[in-house]
C-alpha cells in the first residue's frame, strides 16, 4: 500500500511530501513522493505516530479492574477512535485477588489481540500500587496499600506470564531501591509516584533504574527551594521522563508550561490517567473500589481528591498545542517518549521502516480524521 502525505511529524522531526509504503502491519519504507498512483491520499492532514497512553484506567463506563473481556474491548475501541493506537491498561491499589484477575484478563486480551483487534493495542499492564506511600495515596484505598515485597511481586510476574510491563513504587519505602534494581534488571519499566520522597531519595530511585515520574506534580512531594522533593528530582534529571496529565485540572496551565520549558518535549510523556467516566456524562462512578463524583468532567472522591481524569490523548495534545508545543514536540510527547521509556521504540512510536504501521491523521485543530492500526485504515 502506498500512502501519500504532505506533512509527517515523527520523533521530533518534520518530513514533507513523503509516501509511506506499508505491507501487512509494517512500514516498509518512507520515500519522496512521486508521480506513482497512491492507494490512499492523506495529504490534506498532518500525520503523527499513533498516540501511546501508558497510564489509563478506563473509559465508557468500564474500568480495567472490572477484569472482563468486555471492559477491555470497550476501553480499547474508545481509545482508538481518539487516535490512541496503543496503551497500558492500568490497575489501582486493590485486593490482591482483584489485581490478579485484572492482570490475567489483560494477558488474555493480549493473546486475542495478536490475532484480531478492533481497538487500540494493549502493550501490557501498568500496576499503579500497592507499593505507594499512604500520605500521598490520592484515590488509592489505604487498606490495600502494602510494604514492598519482591517475593509477592515475583509470584504475580509468574501469573502474568509477561503481561506486566510496568509498575509504580514510592522510592522512600523500605526495600524499594532493591526492588527497583531487581525489576529494572528484568526489563520491567519502573515508575515513581504517590510518594513523599525527599529530593535525595528520589535521586536514589532514579539511579536504581526508575525512569518515569507518575503524573508529575500530583501525589508527590513538591518543590521548595530548600527541599526540592520528587518534583525537583524529576525536573533536574535527564534520566527520568515526566508523565503529564495535560487537562489543566491536575496541573495549572502555568505549571504545565514550566515543566515543558524545563524538561523539554524530549522528556515529557502525555498520559490521560483516564477513569471509567471518560466519554460518559457527569455522574457517580468508581475508580477501582473508590467512589468518584464526576462534575463538569472532573472526577473527585467524596473527600475531594482527584480520582483520575476524563481526558483523552487527543485533548491532551490540543492543550499542549495551546501553550506553544509544535507538532514536532507533540510527536515526542504523545508517542516516541512513551515507547522509549518502555523499551519498545524499536517496534513503535515513530514512522520509520520496520515499525508498526500505526499512525493518526489530524487536521490543524488536531481533530482525528483517521487512524491506521497495523496497516488498516479507519476513518472517523
Amino acid at each position: 500500500m502506498i500512502i501519500r502525505t504532505k506533512e509527517i511529524y515523527s520523533d521530533g522531526y518534520q518530513l514533507t511530501y513523503k509516501d509511506i509504503i506499508v505491507e501487512g502491519d509494517r512500514i516498509i519504507d518512507v520515500v519522496n513522493s512521486s508521480d506513482t498512483m497512491s492507494d490512499l491520499d492523506l495529504s490534506a492532514y498532518k500525520i503523527l505516530p499513533g498516540f501511546i497512553d501508558i497510564h489509563a484506567h478506563g473509559a465508557m463506563g468500564y474500568d480495567v479492574m472490572d477484569a472482563t473481556p468486555r471492559a477491555l474491548a470497550a476501553i480499547s475501541k474508545f481509545k482508538l477512535a481518539r487516535g490512541c493506537t496503543a496503551y497500558c491498561p492500568t490497575t489501582i491499589t486493590s485486593r490482591r485477588e482483584r489485581t490478579i484477575a485484572a492482570v490475567e484478563n489483560i494477558r488474555r486480551a493480549q493473546d486475542v489481540g495478536s490475532r484480531v483487534s478492533s481497538g487500540a493495542r494493549i502493550i501490557g499492564a501498568f500496576l499503579e500500587g500497592p507499593y505507594i506511600n499512604p500520605m500521598y495515596r490520592g484515590a488509592h484505598p489505604e487498606k490495600h496499600i502494602k510494604k514492598v515485597s519482591l517475593h509477592e511481586m515475583s509470584q504475580l510476574f509468574d501469573i502474568a506470564q509477561g503481561s506486566i510491563v510496568s509498575l509504580a513504587v514510592a522510592p522512600e519505602l523500605p526495600k524499594a531501591l532493591d526492588a527497583i534494581r531487581e525489576w529494572s534488571a528484568h526489563g520491567i519499566n519502573v515508575r515513581m509516584g504517590h510518594t513523599a520522597a525527599t529530593y535525595e531519595e528520589a535521586v536514589k530511585g532514579i539511579e536504581a533504574g526508575a525512569n518515569v515520574g507518575i503524573h508529575t506534580y500530583n501525589a508527590m512531594s513538591g518543590f521548595l527551594h530548600r527541599s526540592p522533593g520528587m518534583v525537583g528530582a524529576i525536573m533536574n534529571s535527564d534520566k527520568i521522563y515526566a508523565e503529564l496529565i495535560a487537562d489543566f485540572v491536575h496541573t495549572h496551565v502555568a505549571a504545565a508550561r514550566i515543566l515543558f520549558k524545563v524538561k523539554g518535549a524530549g522528556k515529557i510523556i502525555l498520559v490521560t490517567d483516564a477513569m471509567n467516566a471518560t466519554g460518559m456524562p457527569d455522574g457517580m462512578y468508581k475508580l477501582g473500589e473508590t467512589d468518584a463524583i464526576v462534575k463538569d468532567g472532573i472526577a473527585r472522591t467524596p473527600n475531594g481528591a482527584l480520582a483520575g481524569s476524563t481526558l483523552t490523548m487527543q485533548k491532551a495534545v490540543c492543550n499542549m498545542r495551546a501553550i506553544g508545543a509544535t507538532f514536532e514536540d507533540i510527536s515526542l510527547m504523545s508517542s516516541a517518549n512513551a515507547a522509549k521509556a518502555l523499551g519498545i521504540f524499536n517496534d513503535t512510536g515513530s514512522i520509520e521502516p520496520g515499525k508498526r504501521a500505526d499512525f493518526v491523521a489530524v487536521d490543524e485543530e488536531v481533530n482525528v480524521r483517521g487512524v491506521m492500526l497495523g496497516g488498516k485504515m479507519l476513518e472517523f
